[in-house]
């Protein structure tokens, strides 16, 4: 294997997922070797992980209205397939940045093109399934409702908000006001949430590693595994015949992953505006 297209070249040296830096990137590696090999761009990787993810958001809409329809064999396996698509997009989303690395391409349009899909998809992931799980149980306004509140949730707005005021400060030249030195600026920002910090860090001890992976799987990082092993689970005890309620794991994870994010958007948004309040005493 030619030097540039090894392992330790694919690395994100700023990595800020644990999740990512400890699994998925050992696991995307060898999907940005094939890509490389078939002589695909970093961003016909993003494009077609983009997609994936895109994909799945009709299909989990689609699995709930078989299921709710009696068609339960044929829901759950659009309800696997949607897990399946979930992965392939957050590992070719890996992958895409790991081409990039190794073969000297990246760019900010590539940066550009992977958080466009990011900001399609992110606040749409947890919506589509909590459709899907309304059609499964034939109904359930409550359903609905927390599908359609964590919108914001999983949105991340503080952190967004953020960002988007820090860009328009840069851009305008009056980033100076926030910071004296470089290193404020950059702690300003990693301050915009705790999952912006350096994935070494978190996994310095093991209250700070258990406290990060619970982050990420409530959060996003990691939500596409679990929601996947959720409806794994639920195609198992289907098959033990055991699967009285429709998607009963599925549906537990959906309410506590969605109420817990919801619960806490008022005191994230208090947190991060008191954060960036500092700057202003400047």
């Amino acid at each position: 294997m030619p030097e540039k297209l090894k392992y330790k070249n694919a690395v994100k040296k700023d990595e800020c997922a644990l999740i990512t830096e400890l699994v998925g990137r050992r696991l995307a590696h060898p999907l940005a070797l094939i890509a490389h090999k078939l002589g695909m761009s970093a961003n016909a990787v993003t494009i077609i992980a983009g997609l994936c993810w895109i994909g799945s958001l009709p299909l989990a809409v689609f699995a709930g209205s078989l299921y709710g329809a009696g068609l339960v064999r044929a829901g759950l396996a659009a309800w696997f397939c949607c897990g399946f698509l979930w992965n392939a997009g957050y590992l070719l989303d890996i992958a895409d940045g790991s081409l990039a690395r190794m073969t000297g391409t990246a760019s900010r349009r590539g940066f550009y093109l992977d958080y466009v899909f990011h900001l399609l998809f992110k606040p749409a992931f947890l919506l589509s399934i909590g459709i899907g799980l309304y059609l499964c149980h034939g109904g359930g306004t409550w359903w609905l409702v927390i599908a359609v509140l964590s919108v914001p949730a999983n949105w991340s707005a503080s952190s967004s908000a953020v960002e988007h005021v820090l860009c328009e400060e840069y851009g305008k030249g009056r980033l100076t006001s926030f910071a004296a030195t470089v290193g404020e600026k950059r702690a300003l920002w990693l301050g915009v949430t705790d999952m912006n910090d350096p994935a070494g860090r978190k996994a310095s001890s093991s209250a700070r590693f258990v406290k990060a992976v619970c982050a990420e799987v409530l959060s996003y990082y990691g939500q596409f595994t679990f929601f996947s092993f959720a409806v794994l689970a639920d195609i198992l005890l289907w098959l033990g015949g055991m699967g009285g309620a429709p998607m009963p794991v599925t549906s537990v994870s959906f309410f506590a992953v969605a109420v817990f994010m919801i619960a806490r958007t008022p005191f994230r948004v208090a947190r991060e505006y008191g954060r960036i309040a500092k700057s202003d005493g400047r």
